[in-house]
Order: structure tokens, then C-alpha cells, then sequence
């Protein structure tokens, strides 16, 4: 099926689908077009990718099936009444933005309405896209999107109610584990003096190889856990560790990100 993907905004978020999907077959560049308000940004992967330039947003979104808005929260709202008159019924659109909702993408358009919130892992095919679907959109429009984000990694449909607590577990979550992997390296250097770039090294790669074992079909973390950490031994150790003071921490992030997540709903005042 030959479907014209309009991309409005071509920072990092943009930029990686517009790789992404052509890499894992989503789309050939033909198909694909992008605007920017900064047209170096828009021309570099235009020149790096093959992609469609548009010249601004309205000529996008007016030869564009599928329109994925990869702006900022604070943006949404005005480039969707610019490009209002585009914005048609027969429009699907695709908002990656964090916390704008369905029903307000659904206030501002007569178009067809999807929320959804890809992982920087996409840009490897793997990880998760969350996906809204708002009550308007037809089976046609679920087939599209779940077949586009499909092939840059796992689409899951989710409602609006539990897109704080996915985002946090998804989207948010590459950044959780590299901090992890780097706090991890930091205590060896600091408890044993291995040298901090080898330590970095060590965990990033062990960290790596942790991840594709997981990719093996049933394999949960529990049964990884009891593979490396036999009973009595040096490992069960640490387990044990993790297992009694790691919660807190797990359990204070997500309270951490709900608080930012309100704050994003309810304005600066609850900052």
C-alpha cells in the first residue's frame, strides 16, 4: 500500500522514525516527507535519508495521508491550527508528544486522532511504541499504525488512563538503565579502583549481552537470576541487596515522574 507519510519537526524524535521506518521497512523514502521551521535540519535528512522536503507545514499536511506531529508538548496545540485547513476528516494524525491527551488533539481537529509515545530504542527496531487509539479512528487506521510502528519495534495499545505509568516503564526507561549501568561502574571504581572507563566498559557490555539473553523466548528475569546466582554464592549476595534496598529507589521514580507529569497537566505552579 503506497501511503504518504508527512513528518512535522525534524529533531532527534523525528529524525529517528524518519530512519527508523525506512530501515525496518515501514516505508521507502518516496513516501515520506518532513517540514521543520529550521530548513538546515529539514534538508540535512532530506540529504541524508533520501526523504521528500515539504515546504512548510500546510503544503506537508495537504499531500500527506498519515501527519506525525514530532514537536513539543507546547507546540501541538498552534501547529495543529496552522494547519487546520489540511486537517481534514479523511487526515490521520499522530501526535508523539508526552502529555497532550487525546480528547485535546480531538478538540482542536476533525481529524482522524492517535497518541503515541515510541522509545529511543526504536532507532535499534526494538523496545516499545505506546498507542492510544482515540474512538474515532476505523480498523483501517489500527491496521496502519500498528503495521508502521510494528516495524520499528513492539507497538502496544494502551488507554489514556495508563499512559503515565507506560511512558515511565517504556519510553523513559532507556535513560533509567543507562544510568543504572553508569552508577554501577561508578561504586566499582569507587570500592574497588578499577579504572572508570574499564569499569563503564565492562558493564555497558555485560549490560548488552544481559539484554540479548532476555531476548530468548521464555526467558523471564527470574529465570536469568537463577541461572548466574546459585544458592550460597557470591551473586545471591548481591541479589539479596538489590532485592531489599532497590525497591525504594524504583518506587521514588515513579513518584518522581507522576509529580513532573502533573505538573506538565496542571501548569507551572506545581513545580
Amino acid at each position: 500500500m503506497d501511503r504518504r507519510i508527512g513528518i512535522i519537526g525534524t529533531g532527534s524524535m523525528g529524525s529517528m522514525l524518519i530512519r527508523s521506518f525506512i530501515r525496518g521497512g515501514a516505508a521507502v523514502p518516496r513516501q515520506i516527507s518532513a517540514a521543520n521551521r529550521t530548513p538546515e535540519a529539514r534538508i540535512a535528512i532530506a540529504a541524508e535519508t533520501g526523504i521528500q522536503e515539504a515546504a512548510n507545514n500546510r503544503a506537508l499536511a495537504a499531500n500527506a495521508d498519515i501527519i506525525i506531529l514530532c514537536v513539543r508538548q507546547p507546540d501541538v496545540v498552534p501547529v495543529m491550527q496552522e494547519i487546520t485547513e489540511q486537517l481534514t476528516s479523511n487526515k490521520l494524525l499522530i501526535s508523539v508528544a508526552s502529555d497532550v491527551p487525546v480528547s485535546e488533539l480531538e478538540a482542536h481537529t476533525p481529524a482522524r486522532v492517535v497518541r503515541v509515545i515510541p522509545s529511543v530504542t526504536s532507532e535499534q527496531l526494538k523496545g516499545v511504541s505506546l498507542i492510544v487509539f482515540s474512538e474515532d479512528t476505523a480498523p483501517a487506521d489500527r491496521e496502519k499504525v500498528l503495521s508502521l510502528f510494528g516495524a520499528i519495534g513492539t507497538p502496544v495499545v494502551i488507554t489514556e488512563s495508563e499512559m503515565e505509568a507506560y511512558t515511565t516503564l517504556t519510553s523513559c526507561a532507556p535513560a533509567f538503565f543507562a544510568a543504572m549501568v553508569r552508577e554501577f561502574a561508578a561504586a566499582a571504581t569507587r570500592m574497588t579502583g578499577i579504572p572508570s572507563n574499564e569499569a563503564e566498559h565492562l558493564a555497558r557490555e555485560t549490560f548488552i549481552g544481559t539484554g540479548a539473553l532476555l531476548e530468548v523466548p521464555h526467558t523471564s528475569s527470574a529465570d536469568l537470576i537463577s541461572r548466574v546466582a546459585t544458592p550460597g554464592g557470591i551473586t545471591e549476595v548481591g541479589v539479596h541487596v538489590i532485592s531489599r534496598d532497590f525497591p525504594a529507589v524504583c518506587d521514588e521514580l515513579f513518584t518522581a515522574t507522576a509529580r513532573k507529569h502533573a505538573s506538565f497537566r496542571n501548569g507551572p505552579s506545581e513545580e
